[in-house]
């Protein structure tokens, strides 16, 4: 059996912390494989290839991935509705669980019932496979394959960048570990760079302030990163934070640099690419993104951002939803999605547009817009968020000056027709689980 990252990770006499509770609770490495290598004996005596790991406890997960692939069995990741879902019967032949299920039509392994075994687990097969899916915000949730030797390629990409910068620390995160961006960054990455990760999630901002952060890391995304602009400078000390979901306004940036004293390292990706390029806002108007290690970009005539890398499993060129544009030293700009686009009246109007124009006036810091529809007619809707002067000129001039201020500033640059009739402000626009805006939330905003 070919060696591997993880293989050479599990055959170590190094009994490390492997990760830490609310409570002060640490996990050792020889504790988590006698767990890891009772799933294997557990599931290696049970038929069916395809298992999914359906567990909140980040320890219990990791042990369950790794004993999964100990066993030779394809681990699949999803959030619960949808490992749950009665048309994934045939494509799941087990589950993995924390305790037993009460009734369910497919295999059920519960790591309370599972046996904690003295023998170590000398290596991996780097074939071994983990299924991932979409969310389904944008139709019905997508299957993504990929085997146990892209994932390492990833991680060790990550390690290239970082791993110097991350020595000695310990991980905490704001995110699922039932997303490839969590799963990766808070679990799987932690594990076989032998650095400690938190079981528990931070939620609050306020989580995020003192002396936890010190010399540590923080998985974290867009949507919390948006919330801490009101608190002291340095009221946190973080070593890195990583942020990934969705793009970080420039704004929320320079608040990270402020309040948690970095500039936050955002990672750009998807379930179906995996990772694909990063980067710090720093300096003014640096927007640009550098392609991750071993990955290659490149722009379709249409302008669509595509992407070729080992890390997804998927063989040549992937076309994402982004449209870019590359610049000489190899790096990218993002111009918006292109594949937000309504129909209005018979006209073609993109969304995106409507959303960077807004994003581009002092007052927004985020922007959606959606295609509505009453009885008379089809027009266009933008949710928004505001800077702090913008709430204040809400508060000082009321909700119709103030749209009429927004809609003024797009007349000379888009159709009459795209014009924004309905404007909803917020805090903060809603998102899914995983930081994600999705068009059905956005739309019963209108509702």
């Amino acid at each position: 059996m070919n060696r591997n990252p993880f293989s050479e990770v599990l055959d170590t006499d190094d009994d490390h912390i492997v990760c830490f509770g609310s409570d002060g609770t640490v996990f050792r490495w020889s504790e988590f494989v006698e767990r890891a290598s009772g799933v294997r004996d557990s599931l290696a005596a049970l038929p069916g290839a395809r298992w999914a790991v359906d567990i909140d406890d980040v320890y219990e997960f990791a042990c369950a991935m790794m004993g999964c692939w100990a066993a030779g069995k394809t681990a699949v990741i999803a959030a619960r509705q949808i490992i749950r879902r009665e048309d994934l019967d045939t494509k799941i032949d087990g589950v993995l669980t924390s305790a037993p299920v009460r009734s369910t039509n497919r295999l059920s392994v519960a790591l309370t019932q599972v046996v904690r075994a003295n023998k170590p687990i000398k290596a991996l097969d780097p074939g071994s496979r983990i299924v991932l899916y979409t969310s389904g915000s944008t139709g019905k949730p997508k299957e993504v394959g990929r085997a146990l030797h892209n994932v390492e390629a990833e991680l060790s990409a990550f390690e290239s960048l970082w791993g110097t910068r991350l020595r000695g620390s310990s991980m905490y995160s704001t995110v699922s570990h039932r997303h490839v961006y969590g799963l990766l960054f808070r679990v799987l990455w932690p594990l076989l760079s032998r650095r400690p990760f938190a079981t528990f999630d931070f939620q609050y901002p306020e989580q995020l302030l003192g002396p936890v952060g010190s010399g540590n890391v923080l998985i974290t995304s867009p949507a919390l990163l948006k919330r801490i602009g009101h608190f002291d400078p340095r009221a946190g000390d973080w070593a890195a934070v990583f942020s990934s979901g969705g793009l970080l306004p420039r704004d929320s940036a320079m608040d990270s640099k402020r309040v948690l004293g970095t500039h936050p390292i955002e990672v750009l990706g998807s379930t179906e690419t995996s990772g694909v390029g990063w980067r710090r806002q720093r300096a003014q108007n640096n927007e640009m993104w550098t392609v991750l290690p071993t990955a290659s970009v490149r722009v379709d005539r249409d302008g669509f951002l595509e992407v070729e890398s080992q890390f997804s499993g998927q063989a040549g060129w992937y076309r994402m939803g982004d449209l870019a544009k590359l610049v000489p030293d190899g790096r990218f700009e993002l111009l918006g999605r292109g594949d937000s686009i309504a129909k209005i009246e018979e006209k073609r109007i993109s969304l995106t547009e409507i959303e960077r124009l807004l994003l581009e006036h002092p007052f927004v810091v985020a922007a959606a817009a959606v295609a509505l529809a009453d009885d008379t007619r089809q027009f266009i809707g933008v949710a928004l968020g505001l800077s702090r002067t913008g709430a204040e000129e809400l508060a000082r001039v009321g909700r119709l000056a103030f749209s009429t201020t927004l809609k003024d500033s797009l007349r000379s640059r888009i159709e009459p027709v795209a014009l924004p009739r309905k404007f909803r402000y917020l805090d903060e626009l809603p998102v899914n689980s995983q930081g994600k805006r999705t068009q059905a939330a956005i739309e019963k905003l209108f509702e």
